[in-house]
């Protein structure tokens, strides 16, 4: 799974401030703006990915979930490249992951993008590592470590997750230990389903006592 690189798009940083974001954008869009290149489809194509890039970019919620989501892919795409798959790497992979989440808005995360890059951890092949070293020690820790960091989740995503989870549990305690976390989710799920729906009856019952007490006066 790839993202587009915006920054890349816009020629500039990712540490980049919003005044440098918004001077590429005004040179690029000059540079690139149909009515400085009619019926120049290149030209209208980099248009276009520009505009979307600085729609991103210089907002500020839409630009943290994007880095969180640059930030995810692109680690387990560079890190693959780099190191030999053992699972002492997969472990740290996973710690650098926890520390990832404690520093970010849980509340606004991509749970798709955290998903996505806990499959890449535990792909198949990774997997297959994992069973070969037979690590008992390893496979607790990782798993630990993976339901710290999708304390947040959301269960549908946490499925998934727990799926992968189950294939390197070394014991029937850590299994039954990822299915009450499974169910910890679930709840909470139907908490959040249900407290949604109190507040929108809450909220036409308050509409419907303000309209009628002020028909009364």
């Amino acid at each position: 799974m790839r993202i587009k690189d915006h920054y890349k798009t816009l020629g500039i940083s990712p540490a980049a401030t919003l005044q440098d974001i918004k001077k590429a954008y005004r040179k690029l869009a000059f540079q690139y703006h149909p009515d400085q290149n009619p019926d120049n489809a290149f030209a209208e194509a980099n248009f276009k990915e520009i505009q979307e890039a600085y729609s991103i970019l210089s907002h500020v919620g839409k630009r943290r979930q994007y880095d969180e989501e640059r930030w995810l892919m692109g680690m387990g795409n560079k890190a693959r490249e780099q190191q030999a798959i053992t699972p002492q790497w997969i472990l740290a992979e996973c710690r650098k992951l926890v520390h990832h989440m404690s520093a970010i808005d849980t509340y606004r995360m991509s749970h798709r993008s955290l998903r996505d890059y806990i499959s890449l951890l535990l792909s198949d092949a990774h997997i297959g590592v994992l069973k070969n070293h037979n690590d008992t020690l390893a496979d607790q820790a990782i798993i630990q470590e993976i339901l710290t960091a999708t304390h947040h989740m959301q269960y549908d995503y946490m499925l998934d997750v727990c799926e992968r989870l189950i294939q390197i549990a070394p014991d029937q305690p850590t299994r039954d230990n990822i299915a009450g976390e499974l169910e910890k989710h679930r709840k909470r799920a139907g908490f959040d389903k249900y407290f949604a729906f109190f507040i929108l009856i809450s909220a036409i019952l308050l509409a419907l006592f303000m309209y009628f007490y002020g028909r009364k006066r």
